[in-house]
């Protein structure tokens, strides 16, 4: 059975939390660092990292190629803050496509 790490990029506060739980976890300040990070992290063979929304959508394009051509699951989060959306949006948009409708919509 193969086993991979979990990871998570974000701000300290949201971090401290991962880190509690035995999670490796890598705090970053801007876009750049966090799309360096995440290369890092998918070469050196994490099978999950945790993002927060705000970083997720400062790399989206990174996330986006990661998630459709690697073996790593690049996943959403809050921050401690509390969502901006961005996540839920993203999730929206991928079942849209899969299904064809938005089930999420409100009648």
């Amino acid at each position: 059975m193969r086993t991979f790490k979990v990871g998570m990029i974000g701000d300290y506060d949201s971090a401290i939390g991962f880190k509690a739980v035995g999670i490796d976890t890598y705090v970053v300040k801007n876009a750049k660092e966090a799309e360096n990070v995440l290369a890092s992290l998918v070469r050196k063979g994490y099978g999950i990292v945790f993002i927060t929304e705000e970083i997720a959508s400062s790399i989206e394009n990174a996330v986006d190629s990661i998630n459709r051509e690697t073996n790593c699951s690049v996943l959403i989060i809050p921050s401690v803050r509390g969502s901006t959306g961005f996540a839920i949006d993203k999730i929206r948009k991928n079942v849209e496509k899969a299904v064809g409708i938005d089930i999420f919509k409100s009648s």
